[in-house]
C-alpha cells in the first residue's frame, strides 16, 4: 500500500511537471508572437524611410550619407529576417502555421527559383542548374508559398557555404507502391564545406548549427532547417541530409 501511494504521488507530480512545461512552452510561444509583431511595426517605417533616402532623389545626399542609407536599410531586412524566422518558429510550436494547399504548377516552381537564385549564383561565382526528372507531374497539390519558404532556405544553405563549385536543384518523381504513394523529391546539391556524420541530426535543432563558428563566419540564426522540417511535416513530407 505504501509503495502504491509513492508510485501515486510520484505520477502525480509528473503529471503536474508535464502541465507547467505545456504551460511555459505555450506561454514563450505567445511572447514570441506578440513581440515579432510588435517589432515588425516600427521596423518596417525603418525600411521604408532608409530605402527613400537611399534613392536620393532629390540628389541631396552626399555618396557616404547614401552608402549609410543603404547599410542602415540592409541591416534592417536582415532583422526583419530573424524576427520571421522567431515568428514562424512560434506558429510551428504553437501548432498555429497556416498551410493553404492549392494545384501548384511546376514551371512556376522552377521560373520562382531561377529568379530568387540565379542572380547570387552569378554574384558568387557559382554554377548553378535546374533539372527536371522524366515523368514529373505537371502540377502538384501543396501550399506554394511554404514551399518557396522550404526551397529557399536550403538553397539558401547552400549558397551560403560553397565558395567554388557548383549549386544543383533537382527535382524528381518516386513512383511507390503501398501507403506512400508516389512522391515529388527536391533534392538539393552543393559542393560547399560539408556537414560531418555526428552533427547531421544538430543541425535540424532550433538555434543550433554544426560549428560554433560557423555563425561568426557565415552568419545566421541557425532556424531555417528546423522551420523547413516542421513545414515539410504539415506538408505531408520529410527532409533528408546526405553529407560528408
Amino acid at each position: 500500500e505504501v509503495k502504491n501511494q509513492e508510485v501515486e504521488l510520484a505520477s502525480r507530480s509528473l503529471e503536474e511537471k508535464a502541465e507547467q512545461l505545456s504551460l511555459i512552452s505555450k506561454y514563450k510561444s505567445e511572447f514570441l508572437a506578440n513581440m515579432s509583431h510588435e517589432l515588425r511595426t516600427p521596423l518596417n517605417s525603418l525600411l521604408i524611410l532608409s530605402k527613400t533616402l537611399a534613392d536620393n532623389k532629390g540628389e541631396n545626399l552626399t555618396a557616404d550619407q547614401v552608402k549609410y542609407a543603404h547599410t542602415v536599410h540592409s541591416a534592417g531586412n536582415d532583422l526583419l529576417t530573424l524576427i520571421n524566422e522567431i515568428l514562424d518558429l512560434s506558429k510551428v510550436e504553437a501548432g498555429k502555421m497556416p498551410v493553404n494547399p492549392k494545384q501548384v504548377e511546376m514551371p512556376d516552381i522552377v521560373e520562382y527559383i531561377e529568379q530568387t537564385f540565379r542572380p547570387v549564383a552569378e554574384h558568387r561565382g557559382l554554377a548553378f542548374s535546374i533539372e527536371t526528372g522524366p515523368s514529373i507531374p505537371l502540377a502538384i497539390f501543396t501550399d506554394e508559398s511554404r514551399l518557396q519558404q522550404i526551397l529557399k532556405n536550403l538553397l539558401s544553405n547552400a549558397f551560403k557555404f560553397t565558395e567554388r563549385g557548383h549549386v544543383d536543384l533537382h527535382i524528381g518523381y518516386i513512383k511507390a507502391d503501398g501507403e506512400q504513394g508516389n512522391r515529388v523529391v527536391f533534392s538539393v546539391h552543393d559542393t560547399g564545406i560539408g556537414i560531418p556524420l555526428e552533427k547531421q541530426k544538430l543541425i535540424f535543432e532550433a538555434f543550433q548549427q554544426a560549428d560554433g563558428t560557423t555563425n561568426r563566419k557565415y552568419g545566421g540564426t541557425g532556424l531555417g532547417l528546423t522551420i523547413s522540417r516542421e513545414i515539410a511535416r504539415l506538408l505531408g513530407g520529410v527532409i533528408e541530409v546526405d553529407s560528408e
